[in-house]
């Protein structure tokens, strides 16, 4: 049986004699590596990394400070301890040779004993570090562990606890109303549990190695509607203001796993709903990079060849994080500090399965943030033009149509005019409610159908919607006025239709939501 070595060490020296006596010196213990130059040195040791290097100092060409200096400033060799093997007895050389790092010296002409001490003493001094460190980084993982299971205990309990109240308290109501606002409740907590146990599992996943990704043609702008959709009520909740802008020239249709895309983009806004306080803001933006940018107004639906690179970017006004925190956050099972989870709540996995996800496609998640002043959360993915779904028939039913698109953002209505260029629908376009009324107003017969904003400056359009209606004119009654927003809360939807409103389309605006939408309310 081969005897097992102790460790390996790497011997510089350019007198063969010297290398013949330390080899025999320590052969029968380490893995020796011997070479005569610096430059060599520097190289093996780059490349095998050795547990010792004994460098002689008076070489040839390079000597052993300049070969010291340079494997101290290199990241891939800076850790490995360096004995000086030398014949030079002045102070001011053992003092030079240790500012440039070294960890010993060994005089000559060598003694074997003395050989074995101190390099076997180097050695031990790496071993000891290393069980240190492990041991550390087990405690370190080991608390995590137990914290998370903390956390995961109260946050499968708390919605839990809510369910089953939620559930005996709705049996027992009489009231309609409150026993579907009691429903509701059970709704979202639900959900809320279902997410977590989602998260749990793919984590599993991603510890056992099974997690991967699938690819398939979506709808890149319905995706990011259903995120709004998803996240508008807890946004609602917190009164944030929520905004998407989305790159006009990303083709609607792409390829890719829509459902792992859109958990990263959920994970993100979900952070930043979380810890943005109330009134704060929260933006959800989406571009091209690279070559597969073009120009603004590109229609949307536009096919492009070859790969496409989009970046993802949320960022929020909320309380931001700390340089020295921002690594720990990506971590399975860790928070930024002990005292987020007992604050704001969560496991501390989210951001660890985005950052897996984004990494599965070939991108990194990112981050940018300061205390106090909120954080952006960014990444790319690679991804191609899909091909648009079979029916396209939609776009034939509104040839001969005119609308009134009310929208102030300039980027919004250059979205849905280029969404809408090709199926023969001519659109007018005003930039606010007060707007609208008066061309509405002046040429009552004109138009088919208004897509209408809801937050807009001047007037809004609930209260455009209004003024439309209160015309009393058959047109001002009969036409459509579809809401277009990024605010889908049940409440809110209640009061577009109060002013007079026939139906909603969610922000961001999606290709086939709209034309199906503007079809199914054509006037006959």
């Amino acid at each position: 049986m081969d005897e097992v070595k102790s460790g390996s060490v790497l011997i510089v020296d350019d007198e063969d004699t010297n290398i013949m006596a330390l080899s025999h010196i320590l052969g029968p213990d380490y893995e020796i590596l011997a070479v005569k130059d610096g430059q060599d040195a520097i190289e093996i040791a780059e490349e095998y990394h050795p547990d010792v290097i004994l460098l002689d100092i008076v070489m040839p060409d390079m000597d052993g400070y300049a070969v010291i200096a340079a494997l101290k400033s290199s990241e891939k060799t800076q850790d490995i301890p360096v004995i000086f093997i030398t014949g030079l007895s002045e102070t001011a050389d053992e003092e030079k040779g240790f500012l440039l790092g070294a960890s010993d010296y060994i005089g000559k002409p060598f003694s074997p004993a003395i050989v074995k001490l101190r390099v076997q003493n180097q050695i031990k001094i790496i071993q000891q570090t290393q069980t240190i460190i492990e041991k550390e980084t087990s405690a370190r993982s080991s608390r995590a562990k137990s914290e998370f299971l903390s956390r995961m205990s109260h946050e499968i309990r708390t919605p839990m606890n809510a369910i089953m109240g939620m559930t005996t308290l709705a049996i027992k109501a009489a009231d309609e109303e409150k026993r579907s606002d009691m429903l509701e409740k059970v709704s979202n907590a639900s959900r809320h549990l279902l997410e977590m146990i989602d998260n749990v599992l793919d984590m599993s996943d991603i510890e056992d190695g099974n997690f991967q990704l699938t690819c398939s043609g979506f709808s890149f702008s319905g995706m990011v509607r259903e995120i709004a959709d998803k996240a508008g009520p807890d946004f609602c909740a917190k009164q944030q203001a929520f905004e998407t802008n989305i790159d006009a020239s990303i083709p609607d249709m792409l390829t890719g796993d829509e459902q792992r895309l859109a958990q990263v983009i959920m994970s993100l806004l979900s952070n930043a709903c979380k810890f943005t306080p109330e009134g704060g803001s929260i933006s959800l933006a989406a571009s091209m990079r690279g070559e597969s940018a073009t120009q603004p107004g590109v229609p949307v639906q536009s096919r492009q060849d070859g790969p496409l690179t989009i970046l993802i970017e949320v960022a929020d006004s909320g309380i931001g994080i700390s340089k020295e925190h921002r690594d720990r956050i990506f971590a399975p099972f860790e928070q930024a500090d002990g005292g987020i989870d007992r604050k704001f709540g969560g496991a501390g996995i989210g951001l660890a399965i985005a950052k897996h996800i984004v990494g599965l496609m070939d991108g990194e998640l990112a981050i940018e943030s300061e205390p106090g002043k909120g954080s952006r959360f960014s990444f790319e993915f690679k991804t191609q033009a899909s091909s648009p779904p079979a029916d396209n028939n939609l776009e034939c039913s509104l040839s001969g149509m005119v609308a009134l698109l009310v929208e102030d953002v300039e980027i919004n209505r250059e979205i849905v005019l280029a969404m809408l260029e090709d199926t023969g629908l001519t659109i007018d376009c005003a930039e606010n409610g007060a707007e609208a009324l008066e061309m509405f107003s002046s040429d009552p017969g004109k138009y088919d159908v208004i897509l209408m904003d809801i937050n807009m400056p001047v007037m809004d359009g609930v209260e455009a919607t209004r003024r439309i209606r209160e015309l009393g004119t058959q047109e001002a009654q009969r036409i459509p006025i579809i809401a277009l927003t990024a605010n889908v809360i049940k409440s809110e939807v209640e009061t577009y239709f109060k002013a007079g409103m026939t139906g909603h389309i969610g922000k961001p605006v999606a290709f086939d939501i709209l034309l199906s939408t503007l079809r199914n309310h054509k006037l006959v």
